[in-house]
């Protein structure tokens, strides 16, 4: 089974949030196996055609850290599966969305380098019509 992964950027880290990324890390995989691997200039900082853009290349899952109610509901509309509000490595990321671990709100910081507490401030996943 195919499928298109892609992670906003901030340096090697999954960008604070989606909107403010200028790069993503692209990924096509192929039978839980990633066949290609390559960053993208994500270009204007609209939402709506930003999903437009990803929906595009064929992308089926967004791994992010914040996005807005509005893009998270353009991407549902599009079939885009999107698991949002995580930190970390990007690479960490892919590892752990490749072997069906990665949760919304995954913390994938070193001990050192801890991520802040979201103790409280999580939000639900709505369905958006």
């Amino acid at each position: 089974m195919k499928s298109k992964v892609a992670i906003p950027l901030f340096g090697t880290r999954i960008s604070p949030h989606f909107t403010y990324a200028e790069m993503a890390l692209l990924v096509d995989i192929e039978s839980d196996v990633v066949s290609q691997l390559r960053e993208i200039a994500l270009g204007p900082a609209d939402e709506l055609q930003r999903v437009q853009y990803l929906k595009g290349l064929e992308v089926d899952t967004l791994i992010c850290g914040g996005i807005s109610r509005i893009a998270e509901c353009m991407f549902a509309e599009q079939a885009v599966h999107v698991i949002s509000w995580v930190t970390g490595e990007a690479r960490d990321a892919l590892e752990q969305f490749l072997s069906k671990r990665l949760v919304p709100g995954a913390c994938l910081c070193p001990k050192q380098n801890r991520c802040r507490s979201r103790k409280g401030k999580g939000r639900k996943t709505e369905i958006c019509s």
